[in-house]
């Protein structure tokens, strides 16, 4: 008894963290949330099916302060690469991971994080300005790069979010904050959502610790998404860099091991 409050008690306060600044970078919750699941015991299809569970959370959380933010809004060539293209390439992704290996992919996935924190961290105009015209190109090209960010979804535990984020930020041209809010949405919510459908039609959910789990990501990204819409341009390229730079490193760490 003592031992699974200790558990759970773990799993919350890291949780929390990892939401708090996910919610605020883009991403990056996986890269915590996911290896603690493990530590803790629980196999990786296991791990990956709560884990994803409770990612939808942190997109719950971020959608209900996004209420309170009326300068937000919807971007229609997004929504519709997001649903229509990423949708069933998470589907694809998740019935993959269940049999093929994803270590070689995690540490090429963990040199792109590092190397697109270094960017992010040198451009400064990244996310300042949004591109007004975008052309068909851009359009089509975003919703490629955005099928492929959908397959990392459904077949790893992290990434994603960090990836949707730059994808919409570089291709799509949208500013940064209203970059994050459709990761939250779409990638956090959505994705997650159908990812933790498939992964727990194939395998088994810890349904015991989601209750601790689920508070914690719906608390920490409220607050995260709270300190986003407040937050200047540039204190959130930062964050997002130093959480690019650190999930790469811990994505190598994990393909290695």
């Amino acid at each position: 008894m003592a031992e699974e409050i200790i558990k759970e008690s773990i799993l919350f306060c890291l949780t929390f963290l990892a939401n708090l600044f996910a919610s605020v970078s883009g991403g990056g919750a996986g890269f915590i949330q996911f290896p603690v699941l493990i530590l803790l015991g629980l196999p990786f299809a296991t791990a990956l099916g709560t884990h994803k569970v409770a990612v939808v959370f942190l997109g719950i959380g971020a959608l209900s302060k996004k209420g309170i933010s009326k300068d937000f809004k919807f971007d229609r060539g997004v929504v519709l690469s997001m649903l229509l293209v990423g949708c069933p390439c998470v589907v694809l992704g998740s019935v993959i991971v269940i049999s093929v290996p994803s270590a070689i992919a995690q540490i090429c996935l963990g040199f792109i994080t590092i190397a697109s924190g270094i960017y992010t961290l040198f451009k400064k105009s990244f996310g300042s300005t949004g591109i007004s015209n975008r052309s068909l190109k851009r359009t089509i090209l975003g919703a490629t790069l955005l099928g492929l960010v959908g397959l990392f979804s459904g077949s790893l535990s992290s990434g994603a979010g960090l990836f949707a984020t730059l994808t919409l930020v570089t291709i799509f041209g949208l500013e940064l904050k209203r970059a994050i809010m459709h990761t939250m949405i779409f990638v956090a919510t959505i994705w997650n959502a159908i990812g933790a459908f498939t992964v727990g039609a194939l395998t088994s959910i810890c349904y015991q610790w989601l209750p601790v789990m689920i508070a914690a990501a719906f608390l920490g990204s409220f607050l995260g998404t709270t300190l986003l819409i407040k937050m200047p341009v540039r204190n959130v390229r930062i964050i997002m860099s130093a959480v690019s730079v650190l999930s790469g490193v811990i994505l190598i760490a994990e393909g290695i091991s």
